[in-house]
């Protein structure tokens, strides 16, 4: 159960991750060294480019959405209540706000423009990833509505989903369209996202219960 305290805690600390990370980004700190030195080891990869462009897509938005909305739908329908669309809306709204703010905010080239160089300046907008911060909060708020009360369930869902995020952030990075603190930034958004949208749906239910 997402209690206050649980709520409070998890957004602080997915919110002192994303501060930490921006700081480093526009500071250039020791983690954007670290981003320019990961990116030379992604050489050995590019034969398999075919592979991780594919693997990547786990966290495309509109992927995501043409499976997950239709399916929203259908338990809105199913459950007599608006609140899985409702909810999944919310967090895409949301997620995609954080992250386009923070983009805009920090201005951060990819890791394919400028021959690899990194560039901190307006008009850039690798910083976060938005792939990363979609497969997190979509995903993440579609496993919590489908296991709700089941225990077992909801551990092998997040099970799985840690497994695709994984993939999608190796994958960002391989393909060198993301430094991997762009990759971090997104995941730490989307948890934001997800666990503030959840927050948010068992507060009102908790009032319309009272």
């Amino acid at each position: 159960m997402l209690t206050a305290r649980r709520l409070y805690g998890y957004v602080l600390v997915f919110t002192l991750v994303t501060a930490l990370l921006s700081q480093q980004v526009v500071g250039w700190g020791w983690l954007s060294h670290l981003d320019a030195r990961s990116i030379r080891l992604t050489k050995p990869f590019q034969g398999s480019r075919d592979t991780f462009e594919i693997l990547v897509m786990v966290g495309l938005r509109g992927i995501i959405v043409t499976i997950c909305l239709p399916w929203m739908g259908w338990l809105a329908w199913k459950r007599r209540s608006w609140m899985p669309i409702m909810g999944f809306v919310a967090v895409l709204l949301f997620e995609t706000g954080l992250a386009g703010a923070l983009k805009l905010a920090i201005g951060r080239s990819y890791p394919y423009q400028n021959g690899g160089r990194m560039l901190v300046d307006a008009g850039y907008m690798a910083f976060p990833s938005g792939h990363a911060a979609n497969a997190v909060a979509l995903w993440g708020f579609v496993a919590w509505l489908v296991t709700r009360g089941h225990h077992k369930r909801r551990v092998i869902a997040y099970s799985l989903l840690t497994i695709a995020w994984s993939i999608v952030g190796v994958s960002s990075w391989i393909l060198r369209t993301h430094w991997p603190t762009d990759i971090l930034a997104g995941f730490a958004l989307g948890g934001i996202a997800t666990i503030t949208v959840v927050g948010l749906i068992s507060a009102i239910e908790k009032t319309s219960q009272a």
